[in-house]
C-alpha cells in the first residue's frame, strides 16, 4: 500500500515540503504555512492527477474550444493574451501551483493600457473557470485576482472638430466612411464589414450570426443625408465590403487607425474612429432623442452606455438647465 502523503521538514533548506504522486512540493519556510498548503493541496489532488495538469495544457484545450465555438476575431484575442500569460509563468508551471503572483509578474513585465490588462486577465479567468464548467479541474485558483480598472474612450467630437477632421482627408473613399461613421453612430466595425446584402431600403441588417453579442439582429437606420452614398457603393460593390480604399481592398482596423492618427498630427487632438460615435451619442441626448431609443439606435441591449454619456454631458450647464426647465414644464428659456 502506497504511504500517505504528508509534510516533512528538511533542514539544509529550512523549508517544509510534500511529495503527491511522485512530485516533490515546496509547502514555505513555517510549518502553519506547510500545513495551510497541503491541506489545499490535497483538496485539489485530482487537478495533479487530470490530464490537463499545467496551465500550457489548460489554454490549450481552451483555445482549441474557443476555436470551434467562438468568432475568429474573439479566438486571436484570447490566443494572443493566453500565449503572453504561457510566455510569462512557462509550459511546466502545474494548475495546482498557480497564484495570483503569477498574474502580478506577468502583467508587470507588459506595457499595456489599464483597460488591454483588464482584458488579459479576465480571459486567463476565463480560460480556468471554463475549465471549471467543463469538469477539466475542480475550482480555479484565479476567480479572485485583483484588476486594474478598464478605463472608458471618452472622445467626443463637435460639428467643428469633425469638420476640421474631415478637412484633412482628400480622397473621397475614406470620406465616405467617416461619413457613415458621423451619420450612423455605428461601431467601426460594422462600417468595415458592411455589404450590399445587409441593405434593406432604408436600414442595414446585420443578421444575430454576424452582429455583436451574436444574440439579436443589429438594424442600423440610413438617413437622408447618408442613403445615397450607400447606394452608390452598393452599386459599385454587389459583393464584399462597401468601404474600401483606392486600390479597392476593404479597410482594416489599422489601416483606419494609422489614416486618423496621420490626421491627429495635423488638428492637434486625438482622433479616434469611436469619437463619432461617442459624438453621434451625445448630439442625440442634446437633440431630445430618448435614452431608450438612443439605445436601440446604437445597438445596445441596455442604457447602460446612454448613462455614462449623461454623465459627460452633466458637464454641460447649458444642456442642465434646459433638463431643469423640461422638468418644471417651463418653456421659457
Amino acid at each position: 500500500m502506497p504511504r500517505k502523503p504528508k509534510p516533512y521538514y528538511r533542514a539544509h533548506t529550512k523549508s517544509w515540503y510534500c511529495t503527491i504522486d511522485g512530485q516533490r512540493i515546496s509547502l514555505g519556510k513555517s510549518k502553519a504555512e506547510a500545513e495551510k498548503r497541503f491541506h489545499e493541496l490535497m483538496a485539489s489532488r485530482e487537478d495533479l492527477k487530470a490530464q490537463i495538469a499545467t496551465c500550457y495544457q489548460l489554454t490549450q484545450v481552451y483555445l482549441d474550444w474557443c476555436e470551434r465555438h467562438r468568432k475568429s476575431a474573439t479566438y486571436e484575442n484570447h490566443r494572443r493574451y493566453l500565449k503572453s500569460f504561457i510566455e510569462s509563468v512557462g509550459k511546466a508551471l502545474r494548475i495546482a501551483q498557480v497564484r495570483q503572483r503569477h498574474i502580478t509578474q506577468w502583467i508587470d513585465g507588459v506595457e499595456w493600457t489599464d483597460t488591454s490588462k483588464n482584458d488579459a486577465i479576465s480571459i486567463v479567468q476565463r480560460a480556468f473557470n471554463w475549465a471549471v464548467e467543463e469538469g477539466h479541474i475542480q475550482r480555479s485558483p484565479l476567480s479572485k485576482v485583483a484588476k486594474p480598472k478598464r478605463k472608458r474612450r471618452e472622445i467626443v467630437y463637435s460639428s467643428e472638430q469633425w469638420k476640421q477632421i474631415k478637412s484633412h482627408v482628400t480622397d473621397r473613399l475614406f470620406l465616405d466612411l467617416l461619413d457613415f461613421l458621423w451619420a450612423t453612430g455605428c461601431r467601426p466595425k460594422e462600417a468595415r464589414t458592411l455589404e450590399a446584402r445587409h441593405i434593406r431600403g432604408q436600414v442595414a441588417i446585420f443578421p444575430a450570426s454576424e452582429a455583436k453579442g451574436g444574440e439579436k439582429d443589429r438594424v442600423i437606420f440610413l438617413t437622408e443625408e447618408i442613403l445615397p452614398v450607400i447606394e452608390r457603393l452598393a452599386a459599385e460593390h454587389r459583393t464584399g465590403p462597401l468601404f474600401r480604399n483606392r486600390r479597392g481592398n476593404p479597410w482594416t482596423k489599422d489601416a483606419i487607425k494609422c489614416r486618423l492618427s496621420r490626421i491627429s498630427e495635423k488638428v492637434g487632438f486625438r482622433v479616434i474612429a469611436y469619437g463619432a460615435r461617442h459624438a453621434y451619442a451625445t448630439n442625440a441626448l442634446l437633440n431630445g432623442v430618448d435614452p431608450i431609443s438612443l439605445s436601440h439606435l446604437m445597438g445596445h441591449e441596455s442604457t447602460d452606455m446612454v448613462a455614462r454619456v449623461y454623465s459627460h454631458l452633466a458637464k454641460n450647464p447649458e444642456f442642465l438647465h434646459e433638463q431643469a426647465r423640461k422638468a418644471r414644464g417651463s418653456k421659457d428659456k
